[in-house]
């Protein structure tokens, strides 16, 4: 490949890690208020102690997002070879980055949604019978699951994609 190709690629993947987490910022901040808002609207205890850990996790999601995938600026390497080598180096970091995703974006935001479910699902104001709590509680919780696995899944699917960007950079260097 050629220096203005390779560098028109690296610059177009830090233009989506932008992007990508730019919408994350902005999905963190939409969670840190409504879930701030629900710590103090909603009467239950354990509700709005799941809705503060939530909001705690939102936080931490959006610090390792920082930390770990965010986006960075090439020093303008003057190299083909260079620009390579950045290049993988990015797409190594974010791969590594979506692979962990279980433990830093997931894992933070279970404890929260757990309390809070339970907050809302056995809350004594509520008139509702054993079963119905039992029901509502664990409908949550799968709806919980099915979005934690959908995450992990397209998670998954994107490292998968990344694996054959690096592949491909390595065949480059290689010939």
């Amino acid at each position: 490949m050629k220096l203005d190709d390779i560098r028109a690629q690296a610059t177009r993947f830090q233009a989506r890690i932008r992007q990508r987490n730019l919408l994350e910022y902005l999905a963190g901040v939409f969670v840190v208020g409504v879930f701030g808002w629900f710590a103090f609207a909603i009467p239950a205890p354990v509700a709005q102690l799941g809705a503060l850990m939530i909001v705690l996790g939102a936080l931490y999601v959006c610090w390792k997002l920082h930390t770990l995938a965010r986006a960075v600026d090439a020093n303008a390497p003057d190299t083909a070879q260079a620009w390579t080598d950045f290049q993988r180096r990015e797409l190594e970091r974010q791969r590594t980055a979506l692979a962990t995703v279980w433990s830093w974006y997931l894992a933070p935001f279970a404890p929260g949604v757990l309390a809070f479910l339970a907050g809302v699902a056995f809350a004594p104001e509520a008139p509702m019978p054993l079963a119905a709590r039992l029901t509502l509680f664990g409908a949550g919780a799968c709806v919980m699951g099915a979005v934690f696995a959908a995450i992990a899944w397209l998670n998954a699917q994107a490292v998968k994609m990344l694996d054959r960007e690096i592949a491909t950079l390595d065949q480059m260097r290689q010939a």
